[in-house]
């Protein structure tokens, strides 16, 4: 999700450590707002829903099968898949009424009678084939979420033959990669899909704002809410101004000071709904570089990240402390029965992995010198995550004092495709991800572990790895299945090419006048048919 050009904020020096600057915030937050989404005035006599949120809510297009708008799509509330992700993160039917395992690479999927797009079109078997052979042909991850061999439709019957086993086909089915869309000669895909959700677009503002009314179409009943505008936030100030003066009635995904400041401040009018997910937070490292290939390097970064720290003054308390891969909520997650490389942040023991390593200080400036050059690495950072400024400036500090000094990049975009981080070519970033969002083990190791995979811009490959993934890509079994998941998580964390450090919750803050809004394990789901404000 590409959020424009590089801020201008020149690289950063080392900073004071995190719990100053968690003071500094606070303050600044009560000082005002530096600016934020454009929003729109409530029409008189309209029943509308204004949400904010400075993350979820930058789709690029509203194409379903470009880059990652799906997800946005699906978060809208516009599209829906056959299956949906339920609270224990356990594939349901949604648009299909079930599906029939035929063996181990043919499935028929029936679909659900009477559903329409939002333009009146019949929802059948075929209407699915349409959207995802357009959806497979255009997106990238589409074979690793479905190895498709073959689409047959007869009437209200999917039959889908993959080129391999897949077991988890229901989940993989959950995916907002496999929605169904309207496929038709004139359809402007990137301005406005057709899709089966209980809302549709009326207008569209890349990465700014979406204003959406009612399908009345819709299948599971019909939307309380005459208009739906989601708003995009540059910063936690200006949205937490914005929730004050009621500009807004609820914020996706708050941050940590956001949600402690309106606590204070609302006198009881807010809501806040949480709940555990699977995502992580964490940072990337480019195996490409030679710096980042030295496996004393990665490790001392992994030192120095104040996992605690982060989750608890960052964080509020609303994230835990990872040491492992796969968030302990999930059943082949946490660390039991791993054993764990870093288990503590230790500058000392940084220093001392550096030192063991040959990277010493010979010039005595400070900076440790690798095959006779300082070790100097950047991280970038997205701006729009203030967690991960505070983070970054924190780590920053640490490294420092261990002898490594980190150039914190910021910008206003995520390095979420192959092509930024190609032109940007960064040491690490920052990023976060939901890690199984469908509840497959295999979803992120298929993505972002396997060499050559969609999302494995860091240019990550083992060997071992890639045989366990397709091991997994063939195993039935399910406690076989988290078994070889814990088995890939012992070789990354061996490995080091991604250090996980928080896993945070999914949380919706809204007025007490506020209903129906989603917060999902799987954080697929926000707008609903249920979504009311009183």
């Amino acid at each position: 999700m590409n959020l424009g050009e590089t801020m201008t904020r020149p690289v950063t020096t080392a900073r004071p450590a995190m719990a100053a600057l968690i003071l500094l915030l606070g303050a600044l937050l009560l000082a005002g707002c530096s600016g934020g989404g454009q929003t729109a005035p409530r029409a008189s006599g309209e029943k509308t829903l204004h949400a904010g949120s400075t993350t979820h809510f930058s789709a690029e297009t509203m194409d379903p099968a470009s880059e990652w708008d799906s997800w946005y799509l699906i978060y809208y509330g516009i599209v829906e898949t056959l299956f949906r992700v339920g609270d224990d993160l356990t594939p349901e039917p949604w648009l299909a009424a079930g599906a029939e395992r035929v063996d181990d690479r043919t499935w028929k999927v029936t679909l659900n009678d009477g559903i329409e797009f939002s333009n009146g079109e019949a929802v059948d078997a075929a209407a699915v084939k349409a959207a995802w052979e357009r959806t497979l042909e255009r997106n990238p991850r589409g074979m690793e979420t479905l190895p498709c061999e073959g689409l047959a439709a007869e009437g209200n019957t999917l039959t889908i033959r993959t080129r391999e086993a897949v077991p988890s086909l229901e989940n993989a089915l959950c995916d907002p990669l496999l929605c169904v869309y309207y496929v038709g000669d004139d359809v402007d895909y990137a301005r406005e899909t057709p899709g089966t959700g209980p809302y549709m677009m009326r207008e569209f503002e890349a990465e700014s704002h979406i204003v959406m009314g009612p399908n009345e179409h819709y299948w599971r009943g019909t939307p309380k809410l005459s208009e739906v505008r989601l708003t995009c936030f540059s910063d936690d100030n200006a949205i937490t101004m914005a929730m004050q003066n009621g500009e807004i009635d609820a914020v996706a995904m708050p941050s940590a000071s956001t949600l402690a400041t309106l606590a204070r401040d609302g006198d009881g009018d807010y809501r806040v709904s949480r709940k555990t997910t699977s995502r992580a937070d964490f940072i990337c490292m480019n195996m490409t570089h030679p710096v980042i290939q030295n496996a004393a390097v990665r490790t001392a970064v992994a030192y120095c990240i104040d996992r605690d720290g982060y989750a608890d003054v960052v964080c509020q308390g609303n994230a835990t402390p990872s040491w492992g891969v796969y968030s302990r909520t999930l059943p082949f997650g946490g660390t039991e029965g791993l054993r764990v490389t870093v288990d503590r942040c230790d500058v000392a023991a940084a220093a001392r992995v550096l030192e063991e390593a040959g990277i010493t200080d010979t010039d005595g400036d400070g900076v440790r010198e690798l095959d006779g050059a300082p070790v100097e690495l950047d991280l970038y950072t997205c701006t729009s995550y203030e967690r991960f400024v505070q983070i970054a400036d924190d780590l920053q500090s640490r490294l420092a004092q261990a002898g490594i000094r980190l150039r914190i990049v910021p910008t206003d975009y995520f390095l979420e495709d192959k092509g930024t981080w190609a032109e940007d070519d960064p040491d690490m970033t920052l990023d976060s991800s939901a890690m199984a969002p469908t509840g497959d083990p295999a979803y992120f190791a298929r993505t972002h572990f396997v060499t050559g995979a969609s999302a494995n811009y860091g240019g990550y490959s083992n060997g071992e790895v890639d045989a366990l993934v397709a091991r997994l890509d063939e195993t039935f079994d399910e406690d076989e299945r988290n078994g070889i998941a814990r088995r890939i998580a012992q070789v990354v964390l061996n490995d080091n090419p991604c250090v996980f450090f928080s896993n945070p919750d999914a949380t919706v803050l809204s007025t007490s006048a506020v209903s129906g809004l989603d917060v999902a394990p799987s954080e697929y789901y926000f707008v609903t048919v249920d979504t009311d404000v009183a």
